[in-house]
């Protein structure tokens, strides 16, 4: 259970064989057609635990899809969108084969592969950064290690190893990065074989990009919080245009461990530490309109207005027998500024297999999966309120990027 609900409620168990989904399985799926934004759906078995994952391009939010012009993902890690590339990397628990897929959107729309990489067996392969068309970094969970790998002949460079920096009695693995200045930061989870953390402390790796090496690690132990980016949420460290500053969403412990707490942390423009006065603790936010704890932030955004929009787990709401299918993810909205937390009314509970959180033309589309639906629910951002279900979907609405 810990380790599924490590990589956010979204299937973190080994998969059985995919022909339990082949009535789901398109036959040589042909290039996704032309469209301006990338859906990805997961489509799980009666144990809720395993499944299959496909991502599509469609045209506009709005009326219905199924799979059937679809492409397999790897199960529990969303592709990755980063202008007109698209990497599709194995499933994170390593049953399928050690391949990154790397997609382009061509000229006429199209999603068409450019190449594809080999990397080492069961890696946790997770995230990518994109610093320039010939250079890239990958962050290897069950390694320890960044790869920089060319994107343009799919050729690995070099390894960063930072298994140096474990903690006692756990491991180190590089989650989710971001670039700035010329240094990429490197959120680190450490934790045990129960997939929990033992210090309260945050962590992050600082590579230096430019002269290729490793250049430092920085430590906040002030706020008490561990667990640095979710791996599989890219979005879990970003630039906040607005100041300059790097903004990373803790974990923590998922709620399980008492006083492990998560929450969000700062590091401000031009600086290689932690912002020892800035932090938003989540697990212990006073929300108003909503009666329940939160655990933790299971996917977060940044929008064009300044605020974060997220899906937030509270495990108050659903005591299901069944984790992953319990409907304890809602809409939330963070403002960084004031740090506050407020609750998006106008949607019902999702299972955590349906945790998007996307922003297209002045709306947030939050991905839902409840009694009432599964899809993507729109929020207004001038109405400031939810309009209802723009795009309903076969299986679980895991992810939504925009395409240029």
């Amino acid at each position: 259970m810990f380790k599924h609900l490590f990589s956010g409620l979204t299937f973190a168990l080994a998969l059985v064989a995919i022909s339990s989904c082949d009535n789901d399985t398109p036959n040589n799926p042909t290039p996704s057609a032309a469209g301006s934004f990338l859906i990805t759906t997961n489509v799980v078995n009666a144990d809720g635990a395993s499944g299959v994952s496909y991502f599509q391009s469609v045209a506009k939010m709005e009326g219905s899809i199924d799979n059937s012009q679809a492409r397999p993902a790897g199960m529990g890690v969303p592709p990755l969108v980063i202008g007109k590339h698209i990497f599709v990397l194995p499933d994170y628990m390593g049953s399928t084969k050690s391949v990154i897929t790397h997609y382009v959107k061509d000229q006429q729309g199209n999603i068409v592969e450019r190449g594809t990489l080999a990397i080492p067996t069961n890696s946790g392969a997770s995230n990518i950064v994109l610093a320039t068309e010939e250079k890239a970094y990958l962050s290897m969970q069950n390694l320890g290690i960044v790869m920089e790998f060319n994107p343009t002949t799919m050729q690995k460079v070099r390894d960063f190893d930072l298994n140096s920096l474990a903690q006692p009695e756990v491991r180190v693995a590089p989650g989710a990065m971001v670039l700035r200045d010329g240094l990429l930061f490197v959120g680190l989870n450490q934790f045990d074989s129960q997939w929990m953390p033992h210090l309260k402390q945050a962590e992050v790796a600082i590579i230096d990009t430019k002269a290729n090496k490793f250049l430092k690690r920085i430590v906040d132990t002030k706020h008490e919080l561990s667990f640095a980016t979710r791996p599989i949420d890219a979005h879990s460290i970003f630039v906040n245009p607005k100041d300059g500053a790097i903004y990373l969403n803790c974990m923590g412990s998922f709620g399980f461990k008492p006083g492990f707490d998560s929450g969000i942390l700062r590091i401000k423009k031009g600086e290689t530490e932690f912002d020892g006065d800035y932090v938003l603790n989540i697990s212990q936010a006073k929300v108003p309109n909503f009666n329940h704890a939160l655990n933790y932030l299971g996917t977060v955004r940044l929008a064009s207005d300044g605020k974060v929009y997220a899906m937030a787990a509270s495990y108050e709401l659903d005591a299901s027998s069944n984790p992953y299918l319990a409907k304890v993810m809602v809409p939330v909205c963070i403002d960084l500024e004031n740090r506050s937390v407020a609750y998006i009314s106008g949607v019902k509970p999702s299972n955590g297999h349906a945790v998007a959180v996307s922003e297209a033309n002045g709306k947030i589309y939050f991905g839902v999966s409840n009694a009432d639906d599964n899809g993507f629910y729109a929020y207004d951002l001038a109405a400031k309120k939810i309009t209802g279900l723009a795009l309903r979907v076969q299986g679980f609405p895991a992810q939504m990027e925009v395409l240029p």
